[in-house]
């Protein structure tokens, strides 16, 4: 199996003393169990919030990343329902992914792999890339003209959601958010999309709007993903 990815590679360790790294979580001394299987990559991790902190705090960021997905999906569904089925050409559109870059891990078994630091910092990342689409989505007043009243307000929603989860992460883990943003303004990582989505021509904006949902699915799953991850290894009940 191939080895997980890690943020070392990319400059995420900014310090290399490891007493002060900013590893999030929680000191084990044993092994966790995540889904009945070894996970070797949980700990220890040094961290200062006290374990029942820790424990509320992602029992919220896990139910804010569920909404999240399932009001993704429902955007997704409402827009291919519409007007893409018929559309064999958007098969492929998560390859303009504006995240794409970042090569998060889609398979459970590969972000298992990685330690709490990472998988915190990738939730951190894919919620600064999606904050403007989602902004666009809600600030946008012409976008009333292509959408239906379901795809507008859940993205409304989500951008609410996305908010309390990127609000409830920055506080805890305070110092994380330097080299993240860091990394997002070297790498150039950010949204790009809005000229598509506005464009007079119909056929450029519904694939650009299809490419947007269609992703934004894709990567909130990823979010959950990461999320049920961590609250698994506080909680113990996977």
């Amino acid at each position: 199996m191939a080895s997980a990815p890690s943020f070392r590679g990319h400059q995420w360790t900014y310090n290399p003393v490891r007493g002060s790294c900013l590893l999030l979580l929680l000191v084990l001394s044993n092994l966790l169990l995540c889904q009945g299987n070894v996970c070797p990559s949980c700990g220890p991790d040094v961290f200062g919030v006290p374990l029942k902190f820790l424990r509320k705090t992602f029992s919220r960021v896990s139910r804010l990343s569920h909404d999240m997905h399932n009001l993704s999906t429902i955007m997704f569904n409402e827009f291919d329902e519409k007007y893409s089925q018929s559309k064999p050409e958007y098969i492929n559109a998560t390859s303009d992914c504006h995240t794409n870059t970042l090569h998060a891990p889609e398979e459970r078994e590969k972000a298992q792999q990685m330690n709490n630091e990472d998988l915190t910092k990738w939730i951190l990342m894919l919620q600064y890339l999606w904050g403007d689409p989602l902004y666009a989505l809600v600030h946008e007043l012409r976008f009333g003209e292509y959408l239906s009243d379901t795809i507008l307000s859940s993205a409304r929603e989500n951008f609410k959601k996305l908010h309390k989860l990127q609000t409830i992460l920055e506080r805890r883990f305070s110092q994380i958010v330097v080299p993240v943003r860091l990394k997002l303004a070297k790498d150039l990582l950010y949204w790009q999309g809005l000229p598509s989505l506005v464009s007079s021509d119909e056929d450029i904006r519904h694939f650009a709007f299809y490419t947007l949902f269609k992703c934004l699915s894709r990567d909130s799953h990823k979010l959950d993903m990461y999320t049920k991850i961590l609250a698994c290894r506080i909680s113990y009940e996977c």
